[in-house]
């Protein structure tokens, strides 16, 4: 048994392999024994309000944050011919997705060279060229500069040199990722060891089957912090997640670049019978007992947090529109089928729109609180925002917002110190 309150026994160093479930087993019973928090953890001061409400902080992330790290832009199954394009809106930039005639998927900004105008305007859709909406200049799917009307105005035009602006783009799995900063590190380096610790997630199909966007009325950070913790299960989800989770099981881990996870043990119950919103649902190849037995809900800094199941899982994205407007993407993945229809003719559509549903109203519990929140930010009523122990994956992600804009930019009194290093695991 661990002590409670006495010297800290709890497991150190994240192995990935056969050895995770037996290491994560240890720290859940730790976590369900303890009486207080682990006697090395550190007091953490409050959280500035700044944060949330301060128009210079909210613009040191617009341009130092959103610009510099690997953002999700979306999964191979929405590209799945050459000539395939997406248009997304990545941190208010235009960045279209394409795949080539080589079947590589490639990201542009859609701008045309010659005066800025779109490329494509359709949200998705196939294209042979990639063509200006305003003076028909031509663009081959690997974003060459192929065609020029009236070519023969244009002094020394040079189109090997105007191909559209490129953007860095990779993949993990089928998800594909972009960074507008072409010096950042590789997707792989930047997600490590996340792609080690999902290495069956990572390796098998998925398809995308459901996209839905919400707007709330608060600072993109106040709306991701709900889901990363489960300490308000209890009170806010008392007859949803609270009947599902153990949440004093919860066992967090904190990884560099950000990243984190929390597994949440199901109650025995559930385990024992099932959860009646994914009966009849087929787990994914290479799915471990791991996502039969717990909620392992995983955050790719800074805005992608996904609770996984063995049976499909959403990815929650987290798109700031203004310092008090956040929009939300709930992108479902289901794992691969044979169907050659539509998503709502498949067999198990009746079954998704049953988990779907019983999401939303998980959704709708959480949004009540967030603009209040909101609300109560700006008007400083309570100075700043107290974190525990349990809520040490806000903290981390904190800190590295504070890394990635550089500390020497953010004001003292905004300022969010790596309290948290030596809890990060090894790898």
């Amino acid at each position: 048994m661990c002590p409670a309150n006495g010297s800290d026994t709890r497991p150190r160093g994240i192995t990935v392999d056969a050895a995770f479930n037996q290491l994560y087993a240890q720290r859940t019973e730790y976590e369900q024994q303890r009486t207080g928090p682990p006697d090395d953890f550190p007091k953490l001061p409050g959280i500035p309000l700044g944060r949330y409400i301060d128009p210079q902080f909210y613009e040191l992330e617009r341009e130092h944050l959103w610009k510099k790290t690997w953002l999700y832009a979306g999964h191979i199954t929405e590209l799945e011919n050459q000539g395939s394009y997406k248009l997304c809106d990545i941190a208010g930039a235009p960045i279209l997705l394409v795949r080539g005639t080589d079947d590589v998927v490639r990201a542009f900004y859609n701008s045309c060279r010659h005066r800025g105008a779109p490329v494509v305007r359709g949200t998705c859709g196939e294209a042979r060229m990639l063509v200006c909406q305003y003076h028909s200049w031509g663009y081959d799917l690997c974003g060459n500069l192929v065609r020029v009307p009236d070519e023969r105005d244009f002094v020394g035009l040079q189109k090997e040199e105007l191909g559209l602006p490129s953007v860095r783009c990779e993949q993990w799995g089928g998800w594909i990722f972009v960074n507008l900063d072409h010096d950042a590190m590789s997707l792989a380096e930047w997600l490590h060891p996340i792609p080690e610790v999902l290495a069956e997630v990572g390796s098998a199909p998925f398809r995308l089957i459901d996209t839905k966007s919400k707007v709330v009325q608060c600072n993109w950070k106040v709306l991701a912090e709900g889901f990363l913790e489960v300490y308000h299960a209890r009170t806010i989800h008392t007859n949803t997640v609270a009947k599902s989770l153990d949440g004093r099981g919860a066992v967090m881990m904190l990884f560099p670049n950000g990243h984190q996870n929390m597994i949440t043990p199901l109650q025995p119950e559930m385990i024992a019978t099932g959860r009646p919103d994914r009966d009849g649902l087929p787990p994914f190849e290479g799915a471990t007992e791991l996502f039969f037995t717990t909620n392992p809900a995983h955050g790719l800094f800074p805005n992608l947090i996904t609770p996984l199941d063995a049976r499909g899982f959403p990815f929650l994205v987290f798109w700031p529109e203004a310092i008090d407007r956040t929009r939300l993407d709930i992108i479902w993945f289901a794992p691969e089928w044979a169907h050659d229809g539509e998503v709502g003719e498949h067999p198990q559509a009746a079954l998704w729109q049953r988990r779907l549903a019983g999401f939303d109203v998980v959704m709708d519990e959480d949004y009540s609180n967030l603009e209040p929140i909101q609300r109560s930010m700006e008007s400083a009523a309570h100075g700043a925002q107290v974190i525990n122990y349990q809520e040490r994956r806000i903290w981390h992600v904190h800190a590295w917002i504070d890394k990635m804009i550089g500390p020497d930019r953010i004001p003292p009194h905004l300022q969010v110190p790596d309290l948290l290093a030596d809890w990060v695991e090894v790898s």
